[in-house]
């Protein structure tokens, strides 16, 4: 895989089936309402298939359909698979990044027309409710999640040939031309999760930061932390290929295995700590690592 997460062209490119140790067999039976498409479903606890379904279908006048080009596999994908996140059905299409070609439209979707390329955040979302005029629009009160069903409700996901978006208006968003599509399919997720990352933890410019974990949304961080200005980024992390992208990203790597972070941020501080910290790992010992790295009144 990629340093940012492995996008994949679904139709052709096999490192879909390589990542999930999955054999290219359809093992479902088609509908004769609907031509049959390719998808990688869950079919259990570390069990996955990849297989022929039915193409999804309008089902509301605010959808869309999208030909999917290239798809992104997230650590959280990985959290029903190995049994961590209970309740998804048995069929599901995997997965929640997405960038495609619009190939459907329903009657009342107006900023999308067929031929155009869009790109989704893992959510779907109305663009009016209290949540998404705050700008949280992961918490829309009417949206869903790709690739998640339970007890037949809910979103299949992203790892398919085509997909259903509902509400298209607000949830996708045009791709400029020109754009690679592996860059633009980042902002469906984790390059909005570090951005966000950085504006939560009020990154400004000469900042000195700290990141916490140098997977795909802590190495965008470190990205996010310089685009808004900071002056050294400390990347901490015990994988060395990850620190030695940390590095080309412009980052101070640190290796906490043969390395004491804590004494490299002292350093890189006179003493104080770090201004921000970004905990890209999600365990309560990167959280605490994080904390501990902080200067007095950080965040």
């Amino acid at each position: 895989m990629t340093f940012a997460k492995c996008y994949l062209t679904i139709r052709i490119d096999v490192r879909f089936l390589d990542f999930y140790g999955l054999t290219p067999v359809a093992t479902s039976v088609i509908s004769t309402s609907s031509r049959p498409m390719k998808a990688i479903t869950f079919q259990g606890i570390q069990s996955l298939a990849y297989e022929d379904i039915p193409d999804p279908g309008l089902l509301d006048s605010t959808d869309a359909i999208i030909r999917v080009t290239a798809a992104g596999i997230c650590g959280s994908d990985l959290h029903p698979y190995f049994g961590r996140e209970q309740g998804l059905d048995v069929g599901t299409v995997m997965g929640h990044e997405l960038l495609g070609e619009v190939v459907e439209v329903g009657s009342d979707v107006r900023n999308f027309s067929i031929g155009d390329i869009g790109v989704a955040p893992f959510t779907t979302n109305c663009g009016s409710c209290f949540f998404c005029r705050s700008g949280l629009t992961a918490r829309c009160e009417t949206g869903q999640l790709f690739g998640w069903i339970e007890n037949g409700l809910g979103l299949h996901g992203t790892q398919a040939e085509f997909v259903r978006v509902p509400m298209a208006d607000s949830t996708l968003v045009v791709v400029p031309d020109g754009l690679d599509e592996g860059v633009a399919l980042l902002a469906g997720d984790i390059l909005s999760t570090a951005a966000f990352g950085a504006e939560l933890a009020g990154v400004q410019t000469g900042d000195l930061v700290v990141v916490v974990g140098c997977g795909p949304v802590g190495l965008l961080s470190i990205r996010a932390a310089r685009e808004k200005g900071a002056h050294q980024v400390v990347a901490v992390d015990s994988v060395v290929s990850r620190l030695k992208l940390a590095r080309r990203f412009g980052a101070i790597p640190v290796n906490f295995k043969t390395e004491e972070a804590f004494e490299v941020v002292m350093a890189c501080s006179e003493g104080r700590g770090a201004d921000c910290a970004i905990e890209a790992v999600g365990s309560p010992e990167a959280t605490r690592t994080a904390a501990e790295l902080l200067r007095f009144g950080g965040s």
